[in-house]
């Protein structure tokens, strides 16, 4: 007997969204923040040339960023890499929905990526996919 519910028995593919916004590594904070305002997502993916994650930019970063440029506006002029999180929480495409529930809980994240088995970006999940997913 399996401990799982079966809400959550279905797999991350089912759920992500495909259509993620993704930012390259080196861009300065300045476009950084104008591509968040355009598209008010939790969190967005950082990624190289060749579209693996290295990274990814939060809401919560963004804030830090604003709170730092009140003393210096030449953070706005500096790599996105700086400010975005590193050693990435990331998700397959064939995790379970279980597995997907408890990186986001115990992360603490809104939304985590889903990569290839090359580390490229190929979709999101956020809480409110799972939510519709469970609900």
């Amino acid at each position: 007997m399996s401990t799982t519910s079966p809400l959550l028995s279905g797999r991350v593919e089912k759920v992500m969204s495909r259509s993620v916004v993704v930012m390259l590594e080196g861009i300065p904070m300045s476009e950084a923040r104008a591509i968040a305002v355009q598209y008010d997502h939790n969190g967005f993916p950082i990624v190289t040339h060749e579209g693996r994650l290295v990274g990814i930019l939060t809401k919560g970063d963004l804030l830090r960023a604003a709170r730092a440029a009140l003393a210096d506006p030449g953070v706005w002029q500096e790599s996105v890499s700086r400010w975005m999180a590193h050693g990435v929480l990331a998700l397959r495409a064939g995790d379970s929905l279980a597995t997907a529930v408890d990186h986001m809980v115990d992360s603490g994240l809104r939304s985590l990526p889903v990569i290839d088995d090359r580390g490229r970006v190929i979709g999101m999940v956020s809480r409110n996919d799972l939510m519709a997913a469970i609900c």
